[in-house]
């Protein structure tokens, strides 16, 4: 017991004495995500500040988990798990140009070579996931961050799951406007054809500036996902649109897989022009992930 209090005051001395906290990103449910300066390395980390309450212990396992399973170039990286009596701190890698949505806002829409660019990263990232049995189930452009380089990587595992084969999923879980229309029927679904639809969403908003299914209601757009009713505009080029037309497919089984996508023109052409994307990480998270085993 005296060992237990030890190690508590232990693990919450180093972490105020490494970890100082500057402002508050965001928030959720259970949750709260800080971004903070790591004195060891000079250089800023973000924490996600998990609230270990026992009806989300399950989905805080499984995000530690997976998380300390993933090594992607454009997936963020976890650095260090601290657990102090009921709160679980994840210190991760800061990607200081914030999330794509917000970038997206900013400028419309994304030029075209920019948009395959990205979506050819994040497509690395989900096919990484898929490969090693992983399902993110909410693949969205807020999940989407940019690095100093303006790379993209995939973040928060918080709805992700490990998938066995042939196994199906019966709970709702994800955004609205990226839902796929198999989440509003009573049948159990396929996590990996659900980030598939995600992505088509995700492209989509990315070369169009808004979402392919609104409404002024969740009603309205709940009926427009089921029917799939959406119009590509006619400035989007067909290479891209042959994508968003296939990934928006209302049946999962006929959606493509990863590896699929990546032999599509929009993918082959794009990464045979472009030079290989750099897997390093920056020297301070190097340092970072050295200075805390």
């Amino acid at each position: 017991m005296e060992q237990g209090r030890e190690a508590h005051c232990s693990a919450e001395e180093t972490l105020t004495a490494d970890y100082k906290m500057m402002m508050t990103l965001g928030q959720g449910q259970f949750s709260e995500v800080k971004l903070a300066f790591h004195v060891p390395t000079v250089s800023c980390v973000v924490v996600k500040i998990l609230r270990n309450k026992k009806k989300y212990a399950s989905f805080i396992n499984s995000e530690v988990s997976i998380m300390k399973s993933l090594a992607h170039a454009n997936i963020i990286k976890l650095f260090h798990v601290v657990h102090i009596g009921e709160t679980t701190y994840l210190v991760m890698e800061h990607a200081s140009e914030g999330d794509l949505l917000h970038h997206i806002l900013e400028l419309g829409s994304l030029e075209e070579s920019e948009a395959r660019r990205l979506f050819i990263q994040i497509l690395h990232a989900v096919q990484y996931c898929h490969d090693n049995s992983i399902a993110h189930r909410d693949i969205k452009a807020g999940n989407i961050l940019l690095d100093c380089r303006g790379n993209a990587k995939l973040g928060d595992f918080g709805l992700s799951a490990k998938v066995i084969p042939e196994q199906k999923f019966s709970d709702f879980c994800g955004t609205l406007y990226y839902c796929a229309p198999e989440l509003f029927g009573e049948e159990a679904y396929d996590g990996r054809a659900t980030d598939i639809w995600n992505l088509g969403v995700l492209l989509f908003l990315m070369v169009v500036g808004h979402f392919p299914f609104r409404d002024s209601s969740v009603a309205g757009v709940k009926q427009q996902i089921l029917a799939a009713n959406f119009k590509v505009p006619p400035h989007v080029s067909i290479d891209i649109f042959n994508v968003i037309v296939e990934l928006l497919v209302i049946n999962p089984g006929r959606r493509p897989t990863i590896g699929q996508i990546m032999r599509r023109p929009m993918v082959r052409n794009s990464e045979a022009r472009s030079p290989p994307t750099s897997t390093q990480l920056s020297q301070a998270p190097q340092a970072l992930a050295l200075s805390r085993p």
